[in-house]
C-alpha cells in the first residue's frame, strides 16, 4: 500500500486499500466518524463512542435496533405488538367479594431479537382496579378464621427457631 509516497503494510485509520493491477494505494473513507472502512462508502469500524449500522456510524441506534455494547454495533431489536384491552378486574380468580382487584393486559413478541442478551420490553402489566361487584350474589366472603392466624404464628415461630439454630452453628464453626 502507498500513502503519500510511502509503502505500508496496511492503510492508516480512516483509510481503505484501493487495489488495481497497476497500483495499490490508500484512499480516505468518506463516512463521518469512521475508523476503518471496506470501501469509501462502507464503514467496518466506527470511532470510539459511535455504533456501526449498515456501513454507517451513529451516536445511537436507529428505531427498531438495539445496541450491542461489546461490539458497538446496532442489531435488530425485539419488536412487540399492540397492547390488548385491559382484562376483567379480579382478585383470587373472583370478580366479586372484594373492593379492590387487579386487571391485566398483554402484548405479543412479534419479532425476537437477534441475540438472546437483548431484552424485550414488558409484555404484561397489571394495575389496581375497583371491583364491579363488591358483594357476591347469594353469599358472603368467608371470614378469616383463627386457624389461619394460628398457622401464621406457628410458621413465624419455626422460622425464628431455624434462624437461632443457624446462628448457633455459625458461631461454633468460627
Amino acid at each position: 500500500m502507498r500513502q503519500y509516497g510511502e509503502c505500508l503494510h496496511s492503510c492508516p485509520s480512516g483509510y481503505y486499500g484501493l487495489r488495481t493491477p497497476d497500483m495499490n494505494r490508500c484512499s480516505r473513507c468518506r463516512i463521518e466518524n469512521c475508523d476503518s472502512c471496506f470501501s469509501r462508502d462502507f464503514c467496518t469500524k466506527c470511532k470510539s463512542g459511535f455504533y456501526s449500522h449498515r456501513g454507517r456510524c451513529f451516536r445511537g441506534c436507529p428505531a427498531g435496533f438495539a445496541a450491542l455494547e461489546e461490539l458497538m454495533e446496532c442489531v435488530e431489536g425485539c419488536e412487540v405488538g399492540q397492547w390488548s384491552e385491559w382484562g376483567t378486574c379480579s382478585r383470587n380468580n373472583k370478580t366479586c367479594g372484594f373492593k379492590w382487584g387487579l386487571e391485566t393486559r398483554t402484548r405479543q413478541i412479534v419479532k425476537k431479537p437477534a441475540k438472546d442478551t437483548i431484552l424485550c420490553p414488558t409484555i404484561a402489566e397489571s394495575r389496581r382496579c375497583k371491583m364491579a361487584m363488591r358483594h357476591c350474589p347469594g353469599g358472603r366472603r368467608p371470614a378469616k378464621t383463627k386457624d389461619k392466624k394460628k398457622k401464621k404464628k406457628n410458621l413465624m415461630e419455626r422460622a425464628q427457631k431455624q434462624h437461632s439454630i443457624f446462628l448457633a452453628t455459625d458461631k461454633t464453626s468460627q
